[in-house]
């Protein structure tokens, strides 16, 4: 992912909404071999913070880590680690320990707000009820963690998960001064789960109006030599980033004559499982699956590509592919991403119609259909896109004035 440039040095203004604000944003880092630069949650909490403070208010990230945790080194974000003491169960804690608690809430007063990061997360639930029994505000984002419970026509695929929701996190979600939904589709979600919980849909960035000047519009090009050339950058978390519908997907797309080629961009020890998977699937050949790149290196990279594709069964809003659309590549997405619907309106790419391999297939020989002229045209308006809805600053503003009484 690329990092979102220091602030520059200027005076704070004054916030609109009244006094600053002491706001402590609460993530878990799992420790499952990611780098935190890698975790789209650490870097969407991290721009909030970097936002807020050249606002005026005194905001921080707190990473509950599991394991050993390097968080990443930006001066604009002050950062500090409280460690997972509790019991856990199936590599997750159940329950704060009390020793964990007073350290994340060390010092916090009544202008003290906590945003929370996550869902699905047995700990949370105790999380919340020590807030709102200490008086302490809290705002919730669950990044699309329960975007998988529900299939795009609203039917129920994770029973279990969808009880439990409701009879643990319900309340926590309920108790909240808002509850960030990524998209129309995750807000609708939301609503089942906690039908009183105060949602607002509030999008992710990739830009900032505060910290840096309005992305140019990428250079009109024609599409590259390897037409079409897709790419993926993000976590190799195989399940939820779907991953292996995109490399099945992507096979049966060549195996019917498609000619384009996928190069893939990730951290995590999942790589080499998904080099074997692209071998057995006879693929190996037109699938280039390298390490986790960053920044200048990562943007190298894409700007050799024609589209960014992105099969996750579940997302908030995947920064990596709002930096993608922000260098004028077209989209390629599923429902699980929080994006497909935004894309189809706009025409910024093309929809990946279900979360299966044949749909990924079909979206791919779609795109390898389009005429130079109409991928540059999706290309235009993916940049446009997130050039209309991706500026952290607004972002940023329109969270503090839900967050404040």
């Amino acid at each position: 992912m690329n990092a979102i440039a220091p602030p520059l040095q200027r005076p704070a203004p004054a916030q609109p909404g009244g006094p600053a604000l002491e706001v402590r944003h609460l993530a878990v880092a799992d420790g499952l071999g990611h780098p935190s630069e890698a975790n789209g949650v650490h870097n969407v909490a991290r721009a909030l913070v970097r936002e807020q403070r050249a606002a005026g208010d005194r905001a921080s990230l707190v990473l509950l880590a599991r394991g050993d945790v390097a968080p990443a080194l930006d001066p604009a974000c002050p950062t500090r680690i409280v460690r997972l003491e509790g019991p856990a169960l199936r590599g997750r804690t159940v329950r704060l320990s009390q020793a964990a608690i007073e350290a994340l809430l060390a010092g916090a007063g009544p202008g003290t707000l906590c945003h929370i990061h996550g869902g699905r997360e047995p700990m949370l639930p105790g999380l919340g009820q020590a807030l709102r029994r200490r008086g302490i505000p809290y705002a919730i984002t669950v990044h699309g963690r329960f975007s998988h419970i529900y299939d795009p026509t609203g039917r129920t695929l994770k029973r279990s998960t969808a009880l439990y929701l409701r009879l643990f996190e319900r309340r926590l979600l309920e108790g909240a001064r808002v509850v960030q939904a990524l998209s129309e589709e995750e807000a609708a979600i939301l609503r089942r789960v906690a039908p009183r919980a105060r949602i607002a849909i509030i999008g992710n960035g990739a830009w900032s109006s505060r910290l840096g000047a309005v992305p140019a519009a990428p250079a009109v090009r024609q599409p590259s030599a390897a037409f079409p050339h897709f790419a993926y950058c993000g976590r190799y978390a195989i399940a939820h980033k779907g991953l292996d519908l995109l490399l099945e997907g992507f096979a049966a797309y060549a195996s019917a004559g498609g000619a384009g080629r996928l190069t893939m961009l990730g951290s995590g020890p999942a790589q080499a499982e998904l080099a074997r998977m692209a071998s057995r699937l006879g693929i190996a050949g037109r699938v280039t699956i390298l390490g986790p790149h960053f920044g200048d290196m990562r943007d190298a990279v894409l700007r050799e590509c024609d589209y960014f594709v992105m099969a996750s069964r579940y997302e908030g809003v995947p920064l990596a592919a709002l930096e993608a659309g922000l260098l004028g590549l077209p989209l390629i997405v599923t429902a699980g991403t929080g994006l497909r619907a935004a894309v189809v309106a706009e025409q910024a790419g093309l929809p990946i119609a279900e979360h299966s391999a044949a749909a990924v297939a079909a979206a791919l020989h779609a795109a390898e259909a389009l005429t130079p002229a109409e991928w540059q045209a999706r290309a235009a308006a993916a940049h446009a896109l997130v050039l209309r809805h991706g500026d952290w600053t607004e972002i940023a503003a329109r969270l503090r004035r839900c967050c404040l009484p």
